[in-house]
């Protein structure tokens, strides 16, 4: 057993020579060395799992990193491990977590995220951030249809340009004036749409981050 141990501490000793920085040197040397991890003392273990589990985030690896930092957030509650290096270990997992779900487009799972991560720290720029990125990303997804609706409306304007040039002009001349005015109601709608759209949506983003912070 004590033979198992030195190995197990010289495989530690052998992690941390790994550059912080070398994300994809922290996945392969875990994964071909997670038995002998597994011998190391909790606290080791414990450090060595979220820096994996961080560093599958850091390289694009969304799915695994959500696979595995419900089970780390777990045991930081459970075991009161509040810092690791000074980093608040509880908000940099849970932080990454809400980034991560941004990225697989889960919108409404990393809004709860960021909500709470908020109310973690009011005063806290970064959160207000990712929380008005992805609040603008979840209302444009539930808003696709009225955007789709928008689009078609300037490909109709598109069409009665050619369909002025090509007909109205050269055979109707006296349908031009009432054809413009039409053509360009249909592109003034379609164009405040848009404008209206993407104001409301970041109206009701920041309405929203200005709810999380007020000060009860």
């Amino acid at each position: 057993m004590k033979f198992t141990n030195e190995i197990s501490e010289l495989v530690y000793q052998d992690y941390r020579c790994i550059e912080p920085k070398d994300y994809q040197e922290r996945i392969r040397f875990f994964e071909h060395n997670r038995s002998d991890i597994n011998q190391l003392p909790y606290e080791m273990r414990l450090e060595i799992s979220i820096e994996y589990t961080v560093a599958l985030f850091e390289v694009g690896e969304y799915y695994q990193y959500l696979k595995y930092v419900d089970k780390l957030l777990e045991i930081t509650i459970e075991d009161s491990v509040f810092s690791i290096d000074g980093d608040d270990i509880y908000q940099e997992l849970l932080f990454r977590k809400g980034c991560a779900l941004h990225n697989v487009v889960d919108f409404y799972a990393a809004d709860h995220i960021f909500s709470e991560l908020i109310k973690i720290d009011k005063t806290n720029k970064t959160y207000q951030q990712v929380f008005h990125q992805n609040k603008v990303s979840q209302l444009r997804y539930e808003g696709q249809k009225f955007r789709s609706l928008t689009i078609i409306l300037l490909m109709i304007t598109g069409v009665m340009i050619g369909v002025q040039l090509l007909i109205i002009h050269p055979f109707f001349e006296h349908l031009v004036s009432g054809f413009e005015w039409c053509r360009n109601i249909i592109f003034g709608f379609a164009l405040f749409s848009i404008i209206y759209q993407e104001l409301s949506i970041r109206w009701i983003s920041k309405r929203r981050i200005a709810q999380l912070t007020k000060k009860k």
